[in-house]
């Protein structure tokens, strides 16, 4: 077998409308000099398998296909998880299977890989069908390896400045993922977020590719919008949190902490669900009991006991109802 260059692993599970053209993407790249494509059948219960066999038997492109089978529906994380364990390239590239990439995206790639060979990860730009654009044309230089403004901006979560927190569109170095045991999380929800709190810590080396590369879709039935609302989402999302907030080391103690907190912050605060309130308030106390103490004000709506809402607002109304509105006349037109 000749070296190969890059693995790319897309897991399988029922997908059947769109897998297609994920897999026409990869087939039709303008780079394919030592590229292998691992299809991870997840055990779904559509056509996808079929769809996919139906391609490989038709494909006479230069990449190689060949399928990984589970026995049994693993899962996300797990399917990654076989893929890089299997997989014989330098670098491992993670595409979703109802996604697709640019016929230039290996190239592309491949080129920052070339330019800069030390680098462990190199990050892409990205559309999505719902016009939004995760871009690398931020203020990001092409290369950098301070590790302390590495973490920064990975745990900033996207952002205006930080980089996207996402799996796929990532050229990764398997041997680094190897080494420092870089897995997903198996069943966890949002594992994108962990795997990128983990990346954070070990990134000594990255470059960025200024091209979007990549095309991710939003659709109604894919994992993170199964969720009937955010307390359900929270409860899927509280052994991430739990996970996080064990990682949390005394030199990215600053950057992890507000990694979690802007976490929690995202799904938390409107919840109603006395589990995810109470578990959300004792990891927050954690934090506290630690010294950290997240600079969000909207920490008081997890630590203060509902009572004390209650009270305020009975002792509010009657001052409201005392405003005499004639003298804001002008502001209420």
């Amino acid at each position: 077998m000749s070296d190969i260059n890059i693995s790319i692993i897309v897991p399988v599970y029922n997908v059947e409308e769109y897998i297609l053209e994920c897999l026409d993407s990869i087939g039709n790249q303008t780079y394919q000099d030592g590229v292998e494509c691992i299809l991870v059948d997840d055990r779904g219960i559509d056509n996808s398998m079929k769809l996919v066999k139906k391609f490989i038997n038709g494909y006479q492109g230069g990449i190689s296909f060949r399928v990984i089978k589970h026995k049994r529906n693993q899962g996300l994380s797990a399917a990654r998880n076989t893929g890089i364990m299997d997989a014989n390239g330098t670098y491992v590239l993670l595409v979703d299977s109802d996604d697709s990439i640019s016929t230039d995206c290996l190239q592309y790639l491949m080129e920052v890989a070339q330019k800069y060979p030390d680098a462990q990860l190199i990050a892409a730009g990205a559309k999505t069908n719902k016009r939004k654009s995760y871009t690398m044309e931020k203020p990001f230089p092409d290369y950098a390896d301070n590790p302390e403004w590495i973490s920064r901006m990975m745990l900033s979560r996207g952002g205006r400045r930080g980089i996207p927190v996402t799996a796929w569109n990532r050229l990764v170095k398997r041997d680094f993922l190897l080494e420092h045991q870089l897995f997903f999380r198996v069943g966890a929800v949002h594992e994108d977020e962990l795997w990128n709190f983990m990346l954070a810590e070990k990134v000594q080396r990255i470059a960025f590719c200024k091209h979007d590369t990549y095309f991710y879709r939003t659709r109604p039935q894919s994992i993170m919008t199964r969720f009937r609302n955010k307390d359900a989402r929270a409860m899927a999302c509280l052994p991430v949190w739990r996970e996080m907030l064990r990682l949390i080391t005394p030199e990215r103690e600053r950057e992890q902490t507000e990694c979690l907190w802007n976490f929690i912050n995202d799904i938390g605060p409107t919840c109603i669900d006395g589990i995810v309130r109470r578990e959300t308030r004792r990891i927050l106390w954690k934090l506290v009991r630690r010294g950290i103490w997240p600079t969000s004000f909207l920490i008081i709506l997890y630590l203060t006991p509902p009572i004390f809402y209650i009270k305020f607002i009975r002792n509010l109304i009657p001052k409201i109802s005392r405003i005499n509105l004639s003298r804001y006349s002008c502001c209420i037109s």
